[in-house]
């Protein structure tokens, strides 16, 4: 019964990342027909009504959950479902999908460095090692491996905007931390989704008022609007913290790196991306970085003491 349930969460985790690498391949589709702040809109729209369930079969107290943190709940709601979502859809108006697939490792090199700046957490010299060899890496995408581009300044835009998406990620995960939350579905993640839908209905209601017809979206653009609001909204999460709970956050935290191989694939077989050397020796010295940044100086707990 044990190896069954191991194998469905490695399952769940590997089903995952194939859903978190269609958020590129659709949310880039998505951005070429509406703004991004749109579809981040929808995105946790679709991902708030996923989890009503959970607040009406579990009698959530939602309300007195915002009143109790109203203020940590806006601040969290801004920074993990507005701006994160926000600049990823951002940096996927771009085509470059393997360099961003690539710069979604960055997530946890962000949630160390910004661990040891509001928590006091210090670094040991092997960590910084991590840390220099992934900043090396992500220099290498930055300018697209190319010394001229380095030499005239001309870095890729779309690579930052996917890095600064991902600083947003590590502070949200960062303050949770910090204030010790832990947003039940059913209480405090359903108020930072619809805080986060609140906090962006302006900017939609102001996009769609101006349109000639509004709302008017292409089947195929709807099709990734769902794909996106039900897959990371409701489903990757859930699938997520399964696999986590069965097999350990350590070893599950290894899946992450299967997110740019998948998105790698997804890119040259339906949008006939071409690979460059560039992009391997990026690869190599981001992820190569963030593993000794976070996993390398710490031993590894006993299995009945994993954290979960």
């Amino acid at each position: 019964m044990e190896d069954r349930r191991t194998t469905l969460a490695y399952g769940a985790l590997l089903l995952a990342m194939l859903i978190s690498a269609g958020n590129f391949l659709f949310g880039n589709l998505a951005v070429n027909e509406v703004p991004p702040v749109v579809l981040a809109f929808w995105r946790s729209l679709i991902a708030a009504v996923c989890v009503l369930p959970f607040v009406i079969v579990k009698r959530g107290n939602p309300l007195g959950c915002f009143l109790g943190n109203w203020l940590r709940m806006t601040v969290l709601a801004t920074v993990g479902v507005v701006f994160t979502p926000w600049l990823v859809y951002l940096a996927l108006r771009s085509n470059d999908l393997i360099d961003l697939g690539a710069g979604y490792t960055s997530v946890p090199l962000w949630t160390i460095l910004i661990s040891a700046l509001l928590l006091g957490e210090r670094l040991r010299p092997l960590q910084y090692l991590g840390v220099a060899l992934a900043l090396v890496g992500a220099l290498v995408f930055v300018f697209r491996g190319s010394l001229a581009n380095l030499g005239e300044f001309k870095p890729h835009l779309a690579f930052l905007l996917m890095i600064a998406s991902n600083a947003f990620r590590g502070l949200y995960l960062v303050l949770l931390k910090k204030w010790d939350l832990h947003p039940k579905p059913e209480e405090g993640l359903f108020v930072i989704l619809v805080l986060g839908c609140l906090i962006m209905s302006p900017f939609v209601i102001a996009y769609e008022t101006g349109a000639p017809k509004p709302f008017d979206y292409s089947w195929q653009v709807w099709g990734s609007i769902l794909f996106i609001g039900v897959g990371m909204g409701a489903l990757y999460l859930h699938l997520l913290n399964f696999g986590t709970a069965e097999i350990g956050a350590s070893a599950a935290s290894l899946f992450s790196y299967l997110v740019p191989i998948f998105v790698a694939v997804e890119s040259v077989l339906v949008l006939g991306a071409g690979l460059h050397i560039y992009q391997g020796v990026g690869a190599v010295l981001i992820i190569g970085g963030v593993l000794i940044a976070t996993r390398l100086h710490v031993r590894e707990a006993p299995a009945d003491h994993a954290p979960h």
